[in-house]
């Protein structure tokens, strides 16, 4: 494993994260209850929200990805979902909770590889366990057991689908794009750059 001792850095880093997507987040809460409420007269308004949940998880993926320590991805989810929170989503504090069930994700599939692997398939299976721990959490908290069973299996795949796309390979290239531009020299995942090329 890398070192796990966080710097100064790695708190900027982390701070700067949790801002930017706290804004993302709030954006897309809006917006998926607009189409929320554009699919309730067809009855899939529970679909409303299901194309965002990878741009939900950005936050933890990013900071797993870029940082590669330990707690990074939990601690990035859930300073994005507080500052959600205070910037005015109109769920109140309960998505600090969601914050973290969904930090859990990526934390669970690279601490499972021992904080070795970070490539893209790895993010992809952060990805599916993020999908598949969250809709858990909805079930419980969220009243998603009232839904039926067919509905909630395509909310499953979309939700998936969405997390793939936005984690598994938008976050990645979105940190690639950073390291070559000279943005993230001094973390591991530029470290890590450095070493591919060497090889």
């Amino acid at each position: 494993m890398k070192s796990s001792a966080w710097k100064l850095k790695d708190v900027l880093l982390i701070a700067i994260c949790a801002v930017v997507f706290g804004v993302i987040y709030l954006g897309c809460t809006y917006a998926g209850g607009i189409l929320y409420g554009l699919l309730t007269p067809f009855g899939m308004a529970s679909l409303g929200y299901e194309l965002f949940y990878g741009i939900y998880f950005m936050a933890g993926a990013f900071g797993v990805y870029v940082m590669r320590k330990p707690g990074a991805g939990l601690i990035a989810e859930l300073l994005a979902a507080v500052l959600e929170c205070l910037y005015g989503n109109y769920f109140g504090p309960i998505i600090i909770l969601s914050g973290l069930v969904q930090g859990l994700g990526f934390e669970l599939i690279v601490a499972l590889k021992g904080y070795k692997k970070f490539d893209r398939a790895t993010m992809m299976q952060g990805a599916v366990i993020c999908s598949v721990l969250t809709l858990g959490y909805n079930l419980v908290i969220s009243g998603y057991n009232q839904i039926a069973l067919p509905v909630l299996a395509l909310m499953l795949a979309v939700r998936i689908v969405s997390a793939v796309v936005f984690d598994g390979l938008v976050t990645p290239l979105l940190a690639d794009g950073l390291v070559k531009a000279g943005v993230l020299k001094g973390y591991a995942v530029a470290k890590d750059a450095d070493a591919d090329l060497e090889d």
